[in-house]
C-alpha cells in the first residue's frame, strides 16, 4: 500500500489517480504501520503542540471570528505516517478536517530524497450555513460553505512540515477550484499543467472561479483550436517549498521559462 492508496478523497480512493501522471516517486513501499501513541501527530505533535500551531498560524482567530469560540481537536493515528487532525464542535459537528501523509519522495528527474508531507485530504466547512439563506451556488461535493480560512490552514501545515523537519508541503487537487485555493503558496512541479493552470486561472478572472469549473468538470471547455477538443482536468502535484534548496532546485529559471511558454499556448472556449 503506497501514500495515495486509502485515501479520504473518494471511496473508489485506489482507482482515482493514474500513478503515470506525476512528477514525483514515492520511496517508501507502504506506510510504516508501527505502533504509536493514538494521541501524536506523527508520533510528535500532542493537541496542546497543535493547537500551539494552530494558534501560531492564526486558525483559531479565525475560528473565532466566524463565530466558533468553542471546539475540541481531536486526533487520529491511523498509523506513525498516517495522521488526521479534527476540529469540531463540542456536539462532534467537523469544521475542519485533514489528512496528512509523510514520506520520502524523489522527483522524476532528480536523483535525491527530499522527505515530504502529502495533504490527502482537507476541508472546511460552516455548519451555521442554512439551505435558502445562503446566496452562492456550493461546489463540487460541499454539504456546508467552507469557512474562508485557507491561508491560515495553509500556514498551519507549514509551520508543522518544518517543525517536522520535511522540505515541502504538496497536494493533488481533484478539482480546478481546489487547485485555486492554493494557488498563492503552492505551484505544479510539472511546469506544463502550471502553464495550461495559469490560463485558466486567467481565464477565470472574467469567467469566475465557479463557472469555470463547472465547465471543466461538466465538460464544457473545449480548446480554441483547430482540432476543438475539450479540455480534460490533469492530476499533478501543487508543491510549497518550507526548504530553501528545494526551492532553487525545483522552481528554476527553466521551470518559469517553460510555464510562459505552455500558457502562451493555451487558449479556450466554454461551451454554452
Amino acid at each position: 500500500m503506497g501514500i495515495f492508496t486509502n485515501s479520504d478523497k473518494r471511496s473508489d480512493s485506489n482507482e482515482w489517480l493514474d500513478l503515470s501522471d506525476l512528477a514525483m516517486v514515492d520511496l517508501s513501499k507502504e506506510l510504516n504501520t508501527s505502533l504509536t501513541p493514538d494521541d501524536m501527530v506523527f508520533g510528535k505533535f500532542s493537541k496542546v503542540e497543535i493547537l500551539s500551531l494552530m494558534e501560531e498560524s492564526g486558525l483559531i482567530s479565525m475560528l473565532h471570528s466566524r463565530g466558533y469560540s468553542t471546539f475540541n481537536i481531536e486526533i487520529n493515528v491511523l498509523s506513525l505516517l498516517d495522521n488526521r487532525i479534527f476540529v469540531k464542535t463540542l456536539n462532534g459537528e467537523i469544521l475542519v478536517h485533514i489528512r496528512l501523509k509523510y514520506s520520502d519522495f524523489r522527483f522524476n528527474e532528480k536523483t535525491e530524497a527530499f522527505k515530504m508531507v502529502y495533504i490527502d485530504w482537507l476541508l472546511t466547512q460552516n455548519i451555521k450555513f442554512i439551505p435558502g439563506k445562503y446566496s452562492k451556488q456550493l461546489f463540487y461535493g460541499q454539504e456546508y460553505p467552507g469557512l474562508a480560512i485557507f491561508v491560515e490552514i495553509t500556514e498551519f501545515i507549514r509551520l508543522l512540515t518544518k517543525k517536522l523537519g520535511a522540505h515541502g508541503v504538496f497536494n493533488i487537487p481533484e478539482y480546478f477550484h481546489d487547485a485555486v485555493l492554493f494557488r498563492n503558496n503552492f505551484k505544479y512541479i510539472d511546469p506544463h499543467k502550471e502553464g495550461q493552470f495559469r490560463a485558466l486561472i486567467e481565464l477565470s478572472i472574467s469567467k469566475r472561479v465557479r463557472e469555470l469549473s463547472n465547465a471543466i468538470h461538466q465538460k464544457r471547455l473545449q480548446w480554441d483550436d483547430d482540432a476543438g477538443e475539450l479540455f480534460d482536468w490533469f492530476y499533478g502535484e501543487m508543491l510549497t517549498c518550507v526548504d530553501p534548496y528545494l526551492e532553487s532546485t525545483i522552481f528554476n529559471d527553466d521551470y518559469f521559462r517553460k510555464v510562459k511558454e505552455s500558457k502562451a499556448k493555451c487558449k479556450f472556449r466554454i461551451l454554452e
